[in-house]
């Protein structure tokens, strides 16, 4: 069952990598839902009274937008179109998460939302969106794993990006410490992801052999691939597994290559730099992010070529994650039908071509493709696509779960309370799975 649903979901990914990137559909017929009519969207939502216009969208993001800004073109071209003006709500993805439930008791929340999980840990506080648009002109795929719900069926959020996770590499830095890259027919190893990061500190003129985003999702990269698991099935049921001894000696390593080529400070909490700033500007050669960073590296990165090199293996094979982000409608926003009119302009064909063409990230919807425009573009995406072949049994069991409804940042709290000293591997995890076994009422495997 577990390698059926594994070949299912891989299936499924590569089918929407292999089209290409973000994508809109439809025709171009009009009616009375929004700016610019319906296209093949739809809105599924029955009469409106007409465009709006002469409003304020309030839009709430988690990063100041840089170049290439796909969502903040789209919504300059829909206020200008539309007689609209846009607000852009600037408040980090921890902060928001921290942040949003008060902000929803205060009555004190923006029109739109564009979140990674905020509509899926809250959903009675965001819009159903088949209420907005015809969700069958989506990918399944990424509707289940980015817009759904955590305790329902309900989509509560309408992807807008749809991700996996990847490796880039300076190829200058590579050259110059005589290292070939690996391929997908010739992947390296974990171990010899970190010695080649030696090398490469040693010879490849970086600070840094090996940078990852502090994230929970970029290191259990390595916990999939070494056979480990937050929870396992039990029944109709779970237990946590996240203290096996699979996963605590794998953290014991990344202890070890945060002591030795890694930017310490980053994952020990000394520091807020970003990892993604490190690789851009030359101090890592190797960054573990995801697929999402393509564009902005296109864009950005000037002072050496970069390249897309596939995960390592680890001792059960090789592993990725898929995820994404969503644009949600908070249901007691000050204006949630001036959300829903933008969203049904946004998901034309005409319009959702134009963003995607800018965000050259993989399709959340049926029907239309991003072609990369250079041969080195298509040969990087070819190994970003090929990802979606990693994406483990185990990683959708976890998913399943949601296990994040009852602990969440403290899973990411206990590695970095590891790799800064302050506890042993095996007491970090062995802490973090008691709490979720109290939180979730589950049993424990270990």
């Amino acid at each position: 069952m577990k390698k059926m649903l594994k070949k299912t979901m891989a299936g499924v990914m590569i089918a929407a990598l292999a089209a290409g990137s973000l994508a809109g559909c439809g025709g171009s017929s009009k009616d009375s839902g929004g700016a610019g009519g319906q296209g093949g969207s739809g809105n599924a939502g029955g009469e409106s009274a007409g465009p709006i216009s002469g409003q304020t969208l309030q839009v709430m993001i988690s990063e100041e937008p840089g170049e290439g800004d796909a969502l903040g073109s789209a919504l300059n071209k829909w206020a200008e179109e539309s007689g609209n003006e846009i607000k852009q709500i600037i408040i980090s993805h921890d902060d928001m998460l921290s942040k949003f439930p008060s902000m929803a008791k205060n009555n004190d929340l923006p029109d739109l939302v564009a979140t990674t999980r905020l509509h899926q840990l809250y959903p009675e506080e965001f819009v159903d969106m088949s209420t907005v648009l015809d969700l069958s002109l989506f990918n399944d795929s990424a509707l289940k794993i980015v817009g759904k719900s955590y305790s329902s069926d309900a989509i509560t959020g309408i992807p807008d990006q749809y991700t996996t996770t990847c490796m880039f590499y300076n190829q200058d830095a590579f050259t110059a410490a005589g290292i070939e890259a690996p391929t997908v027919d010739k992947p390296w190893t974990w171990d010899e992801l970190y010695e080649n990061a030696k090398t490469l500190q040693e010879k490849g003129g970086v600070k840094y052999g090996f940078a990852a985003d502090v994230s929970r999702a970029r290191y259990d990269i390595l916990m999939y691939a070494n056979g480990g698991s937050l929870v396992q099935q039990d029944g109709d049921s779970f237990k946590v597994a996240v203290n096996s001894p699979e996963n605590i000696q794998t953290l014991e390593r990344f202890v070890q290559a945060n002591n030795e080529v890694m930017p310490k400070a980053i994952w020990a909490g000394g520091t807020t730099d970003n990892p993604v700033e490190y690789f851009k500007n030359g101090d890592a050669a190797i960054l573990l992010s995801g697929s999402w960073n393509y564009n902005t590296f296109t864009n950005e990165i000037s002072k050496f070529a970069f390249g897309v090199m596939p995960t390592p293996k680890g001792s059960a094979g090789q592993s990725a994650i898929i995820g994404g982000e969503a644009l949600a409608i908070p249901v007691n926003g000050k204006n949630p039908e001036l959300a829903k009119q933008f969203l049904t302009w946004l998901y034309e064909k005409e319009h959702y071509t134009e963003f995607l063409q800018i965000r050259k990230e993989p399709s959340v919807m049926n029907d239309i493709t991003y072609t990369p425009d250079t041969d080195k573009a298509k040969e990087d995406f070819e190994i970003i696509q090929n990802e979606a072949n990693y994406v483990t049994d185990t990683f959708m069991v976890d998913e399943s779960s949601s296990w994040r409804t009852y602990k969440d940042n403290e899973y990411r709290d206990a590695i970095k309370r590891a790799v800064a000293g302050e506890l042993p591997a095996k007491d970090a995890l062995d802490g973090f799975a008691k709490a979720l076994a109290e939180s979730s009422k589950w049993g424990t495997a270990y």
